[in-house]
């Protein structure tokens, strides 16, 4: 039961600071939204806000690279519009009232805290570490990868910042457009496959050989 109520102190932490931020959201907040007992809050966090919104961070974190794990794209689009989809559920959802914790903390003024910004690096780094090695399975040279994968995680955290502000997700589809094309040029180029998977030319060859 306790470690129940905890989970639920951490994910409504996670909600209320993506739509808040760390500095509007308060225990009170999060006692009330997770409708956990009121003693619980320093039995279970007992370093303060501070553990709180560290953890509320690394259980985004590990909320979207399990999401993410789960893809089984073999080309550099699908892996990149697996990521984004997540996102736009995330939007349209809330109505356009969501955001990323991990940005959110990023930009508040908890993220002038050593501590909450090794969270935070650690966080961002770990999405785009888990993106390059998907691109670099589907065939995209690594060096690429790595830079796509950046280019897509700082795009949709942008992204949601504009969905909010518009209240629409429309900046996030435009997002997922480019990003797209940008996947589309990535892949090594290999030799063309003929007919039956044979090298072009060989089918040709073969045929004049029967005449």
């Amino acid at each position: 039961m306790a470690k129940e109520s905890r989970k639920r102190m951490v994910a409504s932490a996670a909600s209320l600071i993506g739509s808040r931020g760390a500095s509007a959201t308060s225990f009170s907040d999060v006692l009330a939204d997770s409708h956990a007992p009121r003693g619980s809050i320093y039995h279970h966090f007992p370093k303060g806000k501070q553990q709180l919104v560290a953890e509320a961070v690394q259980w985004t974190t590990e909320q979207v690279l399990a999401y993410q794990r789960s893809c089984t794209a073999t080309e550099p689009t699908g892996v990149l519009d697996h990521f984004v989809t997540l996102f736009r559920h995330s939007m349209v959802t809330s109505e356009c009232r969501a955001g990323c914790p991990v940005a959110g903390i990023a930009i508040d003024t908890y993220g002038s805290e050593g501590n909450l910004r090794q969270v935070v690096r650690a966080s961002f780094r770990s999405w785009v570490d888990l993106l390059g090695e998907q691109l670099e399975r589907t065939g995209v040279d690594p060096r690429v990868a790595r830079t796509l994968s950046v280019t897509t995680v700082a795009a949709v955290e942008g992204a949601l910042i504009l969905c909010r502000a518009e209240g629409s997700v429309s900046p996030l589809e435009d997002v997922a457009e480019d990003l797209r094309r940008l996947a589309l040029g990535t892949r090594r180029p290999g030799p063309t496959r003929g007919l039956a998977g044979e090298p072009p030319g060989r089918g040709k060859r073969r045929a004049r050989a029967a005449k």
